[in-house]
């Protein structure tokens, strides 16, 4: 079986990057959104340049969307893209949330457990009302000029702490972890098991995915650098969780001496390496390409690979083809 292997190519809206992915092979490609270009805007360009890279959101939130908008924006995508359509879903955070779209970061994990079953009862064509704690629609289907590709488009879950991975467990098809310490992996998939478990549901049936940053260069000290500097303006920049994750790992002095600097560029200092090559592969191609293999071998069904936020466009294609699926 081909080993599977996805590209995020987060706030990047570049067609030529993304044509490239489909010719190597690449199971899905990957639109992160936060303050840019709306994940779906880019994914519905993507698709009409592509031919069987499924098209993922990576991530939507649940506070700037109803649940029928969100289920209509992923039916019209699948319907575009010939059923290639994923949904992944998070929670954000406050920065995103409050800051930029003014509406209050109040109850996430109840707020996506029912956005999750809202959108599955908008894609199935379920008529009846619901009601909800966050929403009570008095219908739950599509316009009769408007069936669905599909009606169950797969959903994952961008979830870090341990009671969001349970409800990964719990509601979602994929779990899709980002910047996630290794040393906490196997007690995260212990929460995912969990949260299978309250749903009687075969954990095993949960595509574990990740994204793994990435950087990749002849030169390993600059693919170093490009890492640390995408790892360090995470921990300064986006607030909670990245740190958290991090700090109950056993990295909470790497954590504290970023946040600590006076810049990213002076945190960069302060990351170590077993705190980086904890939560990134930089190197040249070749020990890259090992690293992810480690990845794989830790349990990750769907390493979905992304070059740092600071790249150029030359690594970003280095990374795309570093980890082709189909050799360059």
């Amino acid at each position: 079986m081909t080993e599977r292997t996805g590209v995020l190519f987060a706030l990047r809206d570049d067609l030529d990057l993304v044509r490239r992915a489909d010719a190597l092979g690449y199971e899905s490609v990957w639109a992160a959104e936060g303050q840019g270009k709306t994940a779906f805007g880019k994914l519905e360009r993507w698709a009409t340049v592509t031919d069987d890279v499924r098209l993922g959101t990576g991530i939507v939130n649940v506070f700037s969307r109803t649940p029928a908008a969100l289920a209509q924006a992923v039916a019209t995508l699948d319907a575009h893209s010939d059923g290639r359509a994923i949904l992944g879903l998070g929670v954000a955070h406050p920065g995103v949330v409050e800051d930029f779209h003014g509406v209050p970061f109040d109850r996430p994990l109840p707020r996506l457990a029912e956005y999750v079953e809202l959108v599955r009862r908008y894609l199935s064509g379920t008529p009846e009302a619901f009601d909800g704690e966050f929403f009570t629609p008095a219908r739950t289907s599509f316009w009769d000029a408007f069936e669905p590709e599909r009606a169950d488009v797969p959903i994952y879950n961008g979830a870090l702490g341990p009671g969001n991975v349970r409800l990964t467990g719990e509601y979602c098809d994929g779990w899709l972890p980002n910047l996630y310490p290794r040393e906490q992996f196997a007690e995260a998939k212990e929460w995912l098991a969990t949260g299978a478990e309250r749903a009687d549901r075969d954990v095993a049936d949960i595509d574990v995915a990740m994204y793994v940053l990435a950087a990749v260069d002849d030169d390993p000290a600059v693919a170093r650098r490009a890492a640390a500097e995408h790892v360090a303006y995470y921990l300064r920049d986006v607030p909670g969780y990245y740190g958290r994750a991090a700090e109950e790992a056993g990295f909470g002095d790497d954590v504290a001496a970023v946040r600590d600097a006076p810049s990213t560029e002076a945190g960069v200092a302060h990351l170590g390496d077993d705190f980086l090559d904890t939560v990134a592969i930089w190197g040249t191609p070749e020990d890259a390409r090992e690293e992810l293999d480690a990845v794989r071998a830790m349990g990750v069904d769907l390493p979905i690979v992304r070059a740092p936020s600071n790249a150029d466009r030359d690594l970003a294609e280095a990374v795309l083809d570093a980890f082709a699926p189909t050799p360059v």
